[in-house]
C-alpha cells in the first residue's frame, strides 16, 4: 500500500470512529417521540401480523420492523438498545460513501464524502432515531455501488448484491421505489459500461420487478389520486431549500444562511468541476439524477396529494455531499491558494457542524415524554403494600418542577406503586410514548375529547355543553385528574377540554416540557 493510500485509509477509519463517537455520546440525549415507540409497537406485534404487513395496503417499513424485532430479542427495549440499530446503520453508511465516491470520482473526493457524512448532523440525527432512515441509506448506498460494480464487470455476484438491496429497500421505506428509475437513469448515463453489461442489466431490471409486484399493486394506484395527506404542501422551490437547509445543519439550523450558501457553494463548485473534467462528466450527471430524480418524483405526486418530507429522502444526501466533498478537492487542487481556501472553507462546515451538533446533544428538540412521565410519577405518592415513602416525595410542586428530565423509577421493594388519579391524554396517541417511559403498567386512564368535527358548512359537530357533559361522565368518580397534553390542536382546537377543567376543577399545579404540558386537577 502506498503512502497516498495509507492517509487515506487511516482518514476513513478516523471518520467511522468519529460517525460513532458522535452518535453514540449523545444517544439517549432526546426522548423518544410518538414515531420511535411506533417502530417499537408495530415490531412488537405477533409475527403472523408482522409479516402480513409486507402486503398491507398502505404498510411502511415492515423489513425494517422485523430487523427491530429481532433485535430487541437480544439488545432489549432501553432508549440506548433501540437506537444502536439505526447508529450501526448510520456508521455502516460511511464507508459505503466512501467507497461509492471512489468509484464515481476518486478516493481523495470519496474519503472527504465519508467525513463529511459522519460529522454531518443530519445524518447523525437520524443515526440516533428508532426508524429505517439510516437502514433505507446504507441500502441505496450498497445498491449504487454494486449497480456500478457490476457494471465495471466485477462479476455476477455484484448483480446479486444489487437486486438484494434494492428489493430490501422496497420493503424498509416506501420511497425507497424510486432507486429504480435512479439506477436505470445510471445505466443509461453509464452506456459505455452498461452496453458491455447489457444481458445483466436487464436481467437485474426483471427481478426487480417480482419483489415490487405485491406492492405495485396499491402503491401505483395512489400515485394517480388526489387526496388529503396530512403533510403541508410545499413548491419545487420550497422543497429543494428544506433539503439543502437540513443537509447543511440539521434539525437546529444553527448559523442562518450561511451553512446553505457555504454548502451548495462548494457542491455547485464540485458539479462545475467534474462537469470540466471530461472523464468525470458523467459522475456529475450521475450525482445530479441520483438527488434530483426522486425529489421530481415526490414534487410530481405532490401536486395531487402532498407528500413531501426530507426526512424520505435522506437516502439522496449522500449525492450532496459527494458533490460538496468534489468541491473541496478541486479547490485543493489549484495550488496554494487553492489549498488554502479548501482548508478555510473545510474549516467553516466543521465549525457549522460543530455548533449544531452541540445543540442536538445538548437541547430537548423531541417531545419530552420522559420528563413528563417521571414528573406525574414522581410527584404521586406510591401505595404498594409495605412500601416506604422514598426520597423524591418529599420535594414539593415547585422543585419537582422541570428537575425530571430523565427517568425516575417508581419502584418501592421491588413493587411498582398503584396509581388512583385519572390521566386523560389529549392527543390520545400520546398514551404509548408515555407509557414506555411510565414505571406503572396499570393506571387509569381516558382519551381526551375530539371536537374539531366540522358539519360541510364549515360549523363544529361538538358544542360546548357537550364536551363538558362528555368530560363530566369521563372525570366521575375521581379526585384527581392529570391532563397530557402535546399536540392537542389536532384533537381539540379550541381548547375545550383543559377549558371546562379549568372552570370546574383546581389547578394546583403544571409543568411544561418539550412539546408536552402536564396540568394536575383536583375536584373542588
Amino acid at each position: 500500500m502506498t503512502r497516498s493510500r495509507s492517509l487515506l485509509f487511516a482518514g476513513l477509519c478516523l471518520s467511522v470512529l468519529i460517525a460513532f463517537g458522535l452518535r453514540a455520546l449523545s444517544l439517549d440525549t432526546q426522548s423518544l417521540w410518538r414515531d420511535e415507540v411506533d417502530a417499537l409497537r408495530f415490531a412488537q406485534e405477533p409475527w403472523r401480523r408482522l409479516l402480513s404487513n409486507f402486503t398491507r395496503h398502505g404498510w411502511n417499513g415492515p423489513f425494517y420492523f422485523v430487523l427491530l424485532r429481532l433485535w430487541v430479542r437480544v439488545a432489549g427495549t432501553t432508549e440506548t438498545a433501540l437506537r444502536f440499530l439505526s447508529l450501526f446503520f448510520g456508521v455502516f453508511g460511511v464507508p459505503l460513501a466512501f467507497v461509492l465516491g471512489c468509484r464515481l470520482v476518486d478516493r481523495t473526493t470519496g474519503t472527504v464524502a465519508a467525513f463529511l457524512i459522519a460529522t454531518s448532523p443530519y445524518m447523525t440525527w437520524y443515526g440516533q432515531e428508532v426508524k429505517m432512515y439510516t437502514f433505507v441509506t446504507a441500502l441505496a448506498l450498497l445498491a449504487l455501488y454494486s449497480l456500478r460494480r457490476a457494471l465495471d464487470g466485477d462479476g455476477w455476484i455484484w448483480w446479486a448484491v444489487q437486486i438484494g438491496a434494492t428489493s430490501l429497500a422496497f420493503y424498509t421505506h416506501i420511497l425507497a421505489a424510486l432507486l429504480v428509475p435512479v439506477q436505470c437513469a445510471l445505466a443509461l448515463i453509464w452506456w459505455r459500461r452498461t452496453r458491455k453489461q447489457w444481458g445483466g442489466a436487464v436481467v437485474s431490471l426483471c427481478l426487480l420487478t417480482l419483489p415490487y409486484l405485491p406492492l405495485a399493486h396499491w402503491q401505483v394506484p395512489l400515485v394517480f389520486q388526489t387526496r388529503d395527506t396530512g403533510f403541508t404542501k410545499y413548491t419545487l422551490e420550497e422543497m429543494v431549500s428544506i433539503l439543502l437547509d437540513v443537509w447543511s445543519t440539521g434539525m437546529t439550523a444553527q448559523g442562518g444562511m450561511w451553512p446553505l450558501l457555504l454548502s451548495g457553494l462548494l457542491a455547485l463548485i464540485g458539479l462545475v468541476k467534474l462537469t470540466l473534467v471530461t472523464r468525470e462528466r458523467r459522475s456529475a450527471i450521475a450525482l445530479l439524477a441520483w438527488a434530483a430524480i426522486p425529489l421530481l418524483a415526490i414534487w410530481a405526486i405532490s401536486t395531487r396529494q402532498p407528500l413531501f418530507t426530507a426526512r424520505y429522502l435522506i437516502w439522496t444526501a449522500p449525492a450532496f455531499f459527494l458533490a460538496i466533498a468534489s468541491g473541496l478537492t478541486g479547490l485543493a487542487g489549484r495550488g496554494k491558494l487553492g489549498r488554502g481556501l479548501a482548508v478555510s472553507l473545510a474549516a467553516g462546515l466543521l465549525l457549522i457542524n460543530g455548533l449544531n451538533l452541540h445543540r442536538q446533544a445538548t437541547v430537548p428538540l423531541k417531545s419530552d415524554f420522559r420528563g413528563a412521565a417521571a414528573y406525574i410519577a414522581a410527584y404521586e405518592e406510591p401505595q404498594a403494600e409495605g412500601s416506604a415513602q422514598t426520597a423524591e416525595r418529599s420535594l414539593s410542586p415547585s422543585e419537582r418542577r422541570g428537575q425530571y428530565t430523565s427517568f425516575l423509577p417508581l419502584v418501592v421493594n421491588g413493587h411498582r406503586g398503584s396509581f388512583d388519579a385519572l390521566i386523560l391524554f389529549q392527543i390520545p396517541y400520546a398514551r404509548y410514548t408515555f407509557d414506555y417511559y411510565f414505571p406503572i403498567e396499570e393506571y387509569p386512564w381516558a382519551d381526551g375529547l375530539y371536537t374539531n368535527h366540522r358539519s360541510p358548512g364549515g360549523d363544529y359537530l361538538m358544542s360546548e355543553a357537550e364536551a363538558g357533559w362528555r368530560m363530566r361522565e369521563m372525570t366521575e368518580g375521581y379526585d384527581t385528574v392529570w391532563l397530557l397534553a402535546s399536540e392537542w390542536a389536532m384533537w381539540d382546537e379550541r381548547g375545550l377540554v383543559k377549558g371546562w377543567l379549568d372552570r370546574t376543577w383546581r389547578l394546583v399545579d403544571a409543568a411544561e416540557f418539550k412539546y408536552v404540558s402536564v396540568y394536575r386537577y383536583e375536584r373542588k
